[in-house]
Order: C-alpha cells, then structure tokens, then sequence
C-alpha cells in the first residue's frame, strides 16, 4: 500500500509541477498545496527530509517558470504589481530583518528570517505575479479541489498518518528522526481553501461531476480540520465562505433565488452533518470542548500578556521594539525550538515598535480601501464577482488564521493574499482609466497606462 500511495502522490505532484509551467493557475494550485504535500512527500522519501530545500527550490522554479510563460504569452504579470501595499509590505519586511541587529534574542530573529525566506519568497514576490488577471482564480478552483481532496484522501488513508492526542498528524519519525511530525495546520489551511472555493465559485456549465466534486472539497475539508483538530481553520472558512456567498453569486430573479436558498441550506446541512458524524465517532471532539477552548484561549492569552507586558516596560524599545525573536528571551520553549506570539498584531507592535504597527495600519488601511472598492466592482459587474468573492474571502480567512498561530517571518500570513487584493484593483484600476470608464486612485497616477508600456508585461 504505502509503495501504490507514494507512486500516487508523486504522479499528482508532478502533474501539478507539469501543468504549472503550462498553465500559470495550476502554479497557483501548487503553491496554495505546497505545504500540504511537502509534508506527505517528506513522511515516505528520505531525500526531501535530508535535502529539505529541494522540494522548496522545486516549487519555486516551476513557479518562476509559470510567471516567464505568462509574460512569453503577453500576459504582462508585473502590471499592477507595484503599489502603495506593496511598498508597505516590503518596507516591513525590510524593518523585521534589520531589526535583528538590536533584537533581545538575535539568535531567534535569525531562525526565523533563514527558515521563512524561501516562503516569503513564494507567497509575496512569485503568487501575486501569477494572478495576472481576477479571472486566474475562477480558473484555479477545480485544479485547486481535485489536488486538494487527493491531498485529503491520501492523508487520511496513508501509514504515516497517525493520532496523537487528539490531532491527526503525519508522522516524519520515518524519515526525519524520532517524534517529528507534521504540522497539521498547514493541513488543514488546505482544506479551507479547497472549502471557500468550492462554495463561492461559479461554474460556467451545469456539470454534475462539478457538483459532486465541489459538495466532496466542503466535506473533505470540514473533515480535515475537525480530525487535525483546527478549531480557527475550521471556523474561519466555514465563515466567510458564508460571508462571501452573497457576492459570489448574483441573484437574477426570483426563481434563482430560492434555488441559492436551498444551496445555502444544503450546505448548512453538510456542515452540521459532517460535526455530527466527526465530533461523535472521533477523538478529535476533544478539541472542539468546552474545556479544550478555553485552554487554548488561555494558553494564547498568557504569550499576548507576558510579551507586551515586557515590550510596556522598556520604553526606549517602543520606537523600534524589542526586535525580531525577542520573544524567546521571556517566554520558556521547553525544547520545542524558537515560538512566537502567536498574533500577528502583537508580534509586530511588541518586536517592531510604533514603525512596524505604523506600517502595519497602512497595510490594513490600503487593503481595506482596495476590498471595498472591489465589492463595489463585483456587484456593478465590472469585475467577475465569484473571483472577487473568492480572494476576498481567501484574505479573510488567512487574516483571522495570523491571529492565533504562527510568525508573518515563518509564513507570511496574511500578507501575500493583501498582495492579490491590491494588485487586482490596480490593474482594474488601470485598465479603467485607459477604456475612460473608472478613474485610478491619485496614489496611482504614476503608475498610468503608458508607463506600463515597452519592457513591461
């Protein structure tokens, strides 16, 4: 059995590496199920845990390749792409790194930075070149649930695939060493996007093999998370793809109406049938308990505290902050390498001080204007409203997950999606001012039309 899953896993993922180069949303695809698969890959071949940046090298290439084939074929992936968020992030990221240099933990900011690089890399600099246009998301969504629910699939019936405790684990003690394992969030981050995008998604024709496809991605993901236990990754797609649902799909007339209000109820009554069936037969309730919640609410509370607690009491650190991996210099890891806040917002204002939270509201602030704006386009039909639906609900999602789990220096949540956000409404923005039907905003002026022209694709 385990020889027949690596034969498949390898076959799927050198189909995606293959059809990446060709059709630049399959590099979507391979990147949004990169971590996911990396881990499944790791679990059975020694040479991706001995040579862990292979696999990272070999994403990123054919990634990189995908972006040379869009700008081959005219697709000009670098137009919008320069903008005020982006020069904000990048400032950001620029603070993070320097602020190494005074860091109360420097060898901790230095983990982060080295280990993080080659996914900051991926996500902020290569996935927004591969989103040249709104209309490569509506094109993702089937790649993404076909590679996502055999994802699922192979997790759940692999050997490597272990409980411990009440999570679902892959296990990497095979390859990696003794009581390593998988990260089952990445996992599950996964399933939620599979979910939200088989929920918001428009197909063009009524194909019932679409249909089946998109009810098995929501069940396939609410399953996932229920069993690796994640209770935000859970709660966050389920959410916004509820959310979103509105802009996603235009109701025309009355008879569409009720035909979306009985599609909304059949998706309540998957998700509240998929709880039953997990939540009962499964080890897994145990993290969706009452008692569970409020230890991990407590648990989180406590890094919150103990971190501002010490940032609130060295004033001379409030301009700059207490430096990237400080918070390893007050909070004991037990042997479990270098943490983190755990929040996204903390980290930044406790280990970057009022620059890193002044950039940050500028972040949030662009992106909040670029989201309403695109609202505004998706319900006047000036831009495909599903595909709209979709990033927004996908940056939403990834927002919410930064609030309670890992390092923007480690995985740059949420950042890389506001980078889609922005980048969407400039080039809308742009195309706009140049058919005389939209203005561009004045911090794009320098950015109009003709300056895009020559070199630029």
């Amino acid at each position: 059995m385990a020889s027949g899953l690596i034969a498949l896993a390898l076959g799927i993922f050198g189909l995606m590496c293959l059809m990446a180069v060709i059709k630049p949303h399959w590099a979507l695809v391979l990147i949004l199920s990169f971590f996911g698969y990396e881990q499944l890959l790791t679990s059975f071949m020694p040479i991706f845990a001995q040579k862990s940046w292979l696999i990272n090298v070999l994403a990123t290439g054919l990634a990189g390749m995908a972006v040379i084939s869009a700008m081959i074929n005219g697709r000009r992936p670098f137009r919008g792409t320069f903008n005020a968020n982006m020069m904000l992030i990048f400032a950001l990221y620029v603070f993070a790194s320097a602020s190494v240099v005074y860091s109360l933990m420097p060898s901790a900011g230095m983990y982060f930075l080295r280990t993080g690089a080659p996914s900051i890399f991926l996500m902020c600099v290569i996935l927004p070149l591969l989103v040249y246009s709104e209309d490569q998301i509506q094109k993702m969504c089937i790649p993404l649930m076909l590679v996502g629910s055999a994802l699922v699939l192979m997790i759940l019936v692999s050997p490597r695939t272990e409980i411990y405790g009440t999570r679902l684990f892959i296990d990497m003690s095979y390859t990696k060493g003794a009581d390593e394992r998988g990260n089952p969030l990445a996992i599950a981050e996964v399933g939620g996007f599979m979910m939200i995008a088989a929920v918001l998604m428009e197909p063009k024709n009524k194909n019932p093999l679409i249909s089946i496809l998109r009810v098995g991605s929501i069940l396939l993901g609410l399953l996932i998370s229920f069993l690796v236990g994640s209770r935000g990754q859970l709660l966050f797609s389920v959410a916004f793809a509820v959310m979103f649902y509105p802009l996603a799909h235009e109701i025309r007339n009355l008879k569409q109406f009720f035909t979306r209000a009985v599609s909304v109820g059949v998706l309540g009554l998957i998700i509240f049938s998929a709880a039953r069936i997990v939540l009962s037969s499964s080890d897994a309730s145990e993290r969706f308990s009452s008692e569970s919640l409020s230890d991990g609410l407590s648990s989180r509370m406590y890094y919150i505290t103990t971190i501002f607690d010490e940032y609130a009491s060295r004033p001379t650190h409030y301009l700059q902050g207490l430096g990237s991996g400080a918070f390893n210099a007050f909070v004991s890891h037990k042997g479990d390498g270098y943490i983190y806040p755990h929040n996204l917002i903390i980290e930044i204002l406790t280990h970057h001080g009022i620059i890193g939270i002044a950039l940050l509201i500028g972040i949030f602030a662009f992106t909040g204007k670029h989201t309403l704006s695109l609202i505004r386009s998706g319900f006047s039909g000036a831009v495909d409203r599903s595909s709209i639906a979709i990033v927004l609900a996908l940056a939403a999602y990834v927002t919410m997950i930064s609030m309670k789990q890992g390092s923007f220096l480690l995985y740059p949540l949420p950042f890389y999606m506001y980078l889609v956000i922005s980048k969407i409404y400039t080039r809308v923005s742009l195309e706009g001012s140049s058919s005389g039907d939209l203005s561009p905003d004045s911090e794009y002026e320098d950015y109009a039309d003709s300056d895009f022209q020559g070199d630029e694709y």
